[in-house]
């Protein structure tokens, strides 16, 4: 009689042992770049967003020094971005604090300061 061929049944449970580890660990590695690539997503956004009330900050010539909070959208998500602009010794020049940071606080959100010339 011929010897059987094949993998025994302890081999067999070795080797999906084996795999799933290997699986779990797949699994972990991608759940943690999901996350990440969400955070940076988003950090993105509100940089751009920090970037483009700055800009229109500087365009406008701001005037009144304060501290403005808005609800803005932009990547089809709520931001809500505060502006916090104080006098300087200079007197025709305002320095600029931008905050963004998701509508729903689920983030840190981003800073930005800046400098914008008052308009006469």
């Amino acid at each position: 009689m011929r010897p059987a061929r094949g993998f025994t049944l302890l081999e067999v449970m070795v080797a999906l042992a084996v795999l799933a580890v290997v699986a779990a660990m797949v699994h972990a590695t991608l759940q943690r770049h999901v996350r990440n690539t969400r955070v940076l997503e988003n950090r993105a956004l509100a940089g751009w967003l920090a970037d483009n009330t700055l800009a229109e900050l500087q365009l406008q010539g701001v005037a009144a020094p304060g501290i403005n909070d808005d609800i803005v959208e932009q990547g089809g998500r709520r931001w809500r971005v505060v502006r916090d602009i104080q006098a300087t010794a200079e007197p025709q020049l305002r320095l600029v604090r931008i905050r963004v940071s998701d509508a729903a606080g689920e983030d840190g959100g981003v800073s930005l300061s800046g400098f914008v010339g008052v308009s006469r």
